[in-house]
């Protein structure tokens, strides 16, 4: 068994060392730079302008925290007392809504923190999808550990 890893390992290292060649080699990404077309604003601009003016107002952060914490109250109560299948669907309810709200609140940090550093809004997507990425092999590498 050992074997069959050292040879798929022989046989894939060098593959990726020619993948990585070839886009460090190819074409000149690095001297890219938009043209007038790709900066055009769209109706995408008007909702985001719509979110923006939404971020700006405190009462509809203060109302949508109430809203999360009466719901996640609810259902943490569901998932004490009540019917069994009640308990369970809400539980699981519970873990999948703090499980995304606290991933939400990791990458909204990691998005927040570099536009207020001065990066440009890819650069900050193009982060918080690293920091997504490394989180999923983490976990995966716990779970394969496990």
């Amino acid at each position: 068994m050992s074997t069959t890893y050292l040879a798929s390992m022989g046989l894939m290292g060098p593959f990726v060392v020619a993948v990585v060649a070839w886009i460090v080699r190819g074409r000149g990404w690095y001297q890219y730079s938009p043209g007038a077309s790709t900066s055009a604003r769209s109706t995408a601009g008007e909702r985001e302008d719509r979110f923006e003016t939404y971020a700006d107002q405190p009462m509809a952060w203060v109302g949508a925290f109430a809203v999360l914490v009466v719901g996640l109250l609810v259902g943490v109560v569901a998932s004490i007392s009540g019917p069994v299948e009640v308990q369970s669907i809400a539980g699981l309810a519970v873990a999948i809504v703090g499980g995304a709200g606290l991933c939400g609140y990791l990458l909204f940090g990691v998005y927040l923190s570099a536009t207020r550093r001065g990066h440009p809004r890819s650069l900050a997507v193009a982060e918080s999808a690293t920091v997504a990425g490394v989180l999923f092999l983490i976990a995966v590498s716990f779970q394969l550990l496990a």
